[in-house]
C-alpha cells in the first residue's frame, strides 16, 4: 500500500511529467521483446535520426553528400551504417554550431550543457526534452529492476561542479524534491557535517533507493561504518565509474543490499545496467545503438573493443557513431531474467584506465586494484602510468604500508607491463577528483 507521500509523488509525474510515465510504460513493455523484434525497432529509430540529421543539421548533410551515403541506403542495408566516418570529441568542438538542428522549433526548446571533462576539456552539447525525458523514463525503468516503484523515496549522492561547493539547491528545486520523494546531497561536496545529515534522512526512509557515482558510494559506505548508522536501503544504483569487486562487497555489506551497475554518459545518457540478475548490463537499445570497434573495425561479440555510441533521442544535436572513449565488450549469452534487451559484459572503464607498453598493448590497469588492500593502511590512492616505463602509486595512508607486499606489486607490474616498467609510492595528502567529484584509481599520461 502506497503511502501518502508515494502518492503525492505518483501525482507530481503524472500532472508534471506525463511524458517521463508514458516513456517509463513503453520501456517496461519493450524489455520482454525478442532479440530480433528489438533488432528491428532499433533500426527504425536509426533510420529516422539519419532522415532528421540528413535534412537539419549541416554537419551530417555535408557529411553524407561527400561520401556517398543517404539514409535510404541504411534502410535497404543496415551494414551501409557503418560507411559513416567515427565522431570524435574534437569533431564536436569544431563543429559544434553545425551539429545543431536547423529546425527553428526543435532548436528553442533545447538547452545548452556539457560533460565533466573526465578526459579533459569539457566537451558541450545540446540536449532536447525528449532526450531528458527518456533518461529520467530510463532512471526509473531501472528501478524498477529492483522492485521500486514510481513514487517510493529515492536519494541521490550527485552533483556538478558549476553547482559551486557550498551551494544550497534553490527553494523551488527543494520543493520539487518533496514533491518527487526524492532526497539530494552533494557530492562534489563531500563534508562530514553533509554525510552525517544525509545518513540521518536516509534512515528515515527505510526501503530508498540510491544513485551515486563509485567512489562517492564507497565513501559514504566507509562514513556509515565509522559512525554506525544503519540506513535499510532497498538497493544502490552506482555510475560514472567502473565499481569493482571489492567496492561492491563492501557497500553491499554496509547497505545489507544490492548493488546494480550502472553504465551512461552525460553525450548520449543511458547506455546499459544490470537488471536484478547481476550478471551483466543490459543494453537500453531506446535510447542508444552500441558497437564495439578494434581499429574501426568490428569484434566479435565476447571481444574487448572501443565503445562507440548512437543516441536516438536527441534529434537536436545526433551524435551518430561517437567515440565516448570507453571499453568492454558485447555479450553473446541471454541472461536468465527473460528480456531481451543484449547485453555488454562489466564496462572495464575508459581508454584512459588502460596502460599501454613498449610493445603495443593496450592493459586495463585495474589488474593491480585486488592487490591493494594488502598494502595495509590505505585510505585512499590513485595509479599513474607518468611514461610507458613509470607508474607511480599516489596513497593516502592511515597507518604503516607493508613495503614487501608491494613489491609483489612492483614484480607484477613486470609481469604484465613489461620488465622495464617501474613502480614507485608517493604519499600524499589528498588526492584531485574530476570536475563532478568522481575519482579516478587508474589513469594514464601517455598519449
Amino acid at each position: 500500500m502506497s503511502t501518502p507521500r508515494q502518492w503525492i509523488a505518483k501525482q507530481f509525474y503524472a500532472l508534471g511529467k506525463p511524458n517521463v510515465l508514458k516513456y517509463v510504460n513503453e520501456l517496461d513493455q519493450m524489455q520482454w521483446l525478442s532479440r530480433d523484434e528489438l533488432v528491428a525497432r532499433q533500426h527504425q529509430h536509426l533510420h529516422r535520426l539519419l532522415e532528421y540529421a540528413n535534412s537539419y543539421v549541416p554537419y551530417y548533410r555535408d557529411l553524407f553528400k561527400q561520401i556517398g551515403f543517404h539514409p535510404g541506403d541504411f534502410a535497404a542495408d543496415p551494414a551501409t551504417f557503418s560507411d559513416i566516418p567515427l565522431l570524435t570529441k574534437d569533431n564536436v568542438r569544431q563543429n559544434f554550431d553545425r551539429l545543431i538542428t536547423t529546425e527553428e522549433a526543435r532548436r528553442q526548446t533545447s538547452t545548452k550543457t556539457k560533460t565533466g571533462g573526465t578526459t579533459g576539456e569539457p566537451l558541450w552539447l545540446i540536449q532536447e526534452p525528449t532526450y531528458r525525458e527518456y533518461n529520467t523514463a530510463h532512471v526509473y525503468h531501472k528501478m524498477t529492476w529492483s522492485g521500486w516503484q514510481v513514487g517510493q523515496p529515492q536519494a541521490w549522492l550527485w552533483g556538478h561542479a558549476v553547482a559551486g561547493a557550498g551551494a544550497k539547491r534553490s527553494f523551488s528545486m527543494q520543493a520539487k524534491d518533496w514533491l518527487a520523494n526524492r532526497t539530494e546531497s552533494n557530492a562534489f561536496h563531500l563534508t562530514e557535517e553533509r554525510l552525517e545529515k544525509l545518513a540521518r534522512q536516509l534512515e528515515k526512509q527505510p526501503g530508498v533507493v540510491i544513485w551515486s557515482y563509485v567512489s562517492a558510494m564507497y565513501r559514504f559506505a566507509q562514513f556509515l561504518q565509522q559512525r554506525g548508522h544503519r540506513i535499510r536501503a532497498r538497493a544502490l544504483y552506482t555510475a560514472a565509474e567502473p565499481l569493482y569487486s571489492h567496492q561492491r562487497e563492501f557497500i553491499e555489506e554496509i547497505f545489507a543490499c544490492r548493488a546494480f551497475d550502472n553504465y551512461s554518459c552525460v553525450e548520449v545518457g543511458s547506455i546499459a545496467c544490470e537488471c536484478e540478475q547481476h550478471d551483466g548490463l543490459h543494453i537500453t537499445t531506446r535510447n542508444c545503438h552500441v558497437e564495439v570497434l578494434r581499429e574501426g573495425k568490428p569484434v566479435p561479440e565476447g571481444t574487448d573493443g572501443e565503445f562507440v555510441l548512437t543516441n536516438l533521442t536527441n534529434l537536436s544535436f545526433p551524435l551518430i557513431r561517437y567515440r565516448v572513449e570507453d571499453w568492454g565488450s558485447q555479450s553473446p549469452k541471454k541472461c536468465d531474467c527473460g528480456r531481451g534487451l543484449p547485453m555488454l559484459n562489466i564496462v572495464e572503464g575508459r581508454i584512459i584506465d588502460h596502460f599501454k607498453t613498449r610493445d603495443g598493448r593496450l592493459v586495463w590497469g585495474a589488474f593491480i586494484i585486488p592487490m591493494m588492500p594488502l598494502l595495509g593502511s590505505v585510505k585512499q590512492y590513485q595509479i599513474v602510468q607518468e611514461t610507458m616505463d613509470r607508474l607511480v602509486f599516489r596513497v593516502i595512508r592511515t597507518g604503516p604500508i607493508n613495503e614487501e607486499k608491494f613489491r609483489d606489486i612492483q614484480q607484477a607490474i613486470k609481469t604484465v607491463l613489461g620488465d622495464n616498467v617501474s613502480a614507485e609510492i608517493e604519499y600524499v595528502d589528498s588526492l584531485p577528483s574530476t570536475p563532478t567529484g568522481k575519482h579516478r584509481y587508474i589513469t594514464s599520461l601517455v598519449d
